[in-house]
């Protein structure tokens, strides 16, 4: 037995005790990287919870998408409300309270 076969026998054992190591890494930083790639579905409410969310009553809620604060999208006979438009009427801070005529 050479030298040379000597160090293949060593680097095939680091290799058999550190593969399950190896594997594990892998495992997680694809499971990271999936999960940040992925295209993510939208999510949609209805009129009621989106007025749950704002804690706003459905009047309210349906003056505000009139006034164009927040975007609803009609499938079929209901209104939904993207939680990306939801989420961009919070940022903007607007005030949702009651305003009388």
């Amino acid at each position: 037995m050479g030298k040379s076969d000597s160090q293949s026998v060593q680097q095939a054992a680091i290799m058999s005790l550190f593969s399950p190591f190896i594997d594990e890494i892998v495992d997680r930083v694809s499971e990271r990287v999936l999960s940040v790639t992925a295209k993510k579905e939208p999510k949609f409410y209805t009129r009621k919870e989106t007025a749950d969310l704002l804690h706003v009553t459905l009047p309210t809620l349906a003056r505000l998408t009139k006034d164009g604060l927040i975007v609803s999208k009609r499938v079929g006979s209901r209104i939904l409300y993207e939680a990306d438009a939801i989420d961009e009427a919070v940022k903007k801070q607007v005030i949702f309270k009651y305003r009388r005529a």
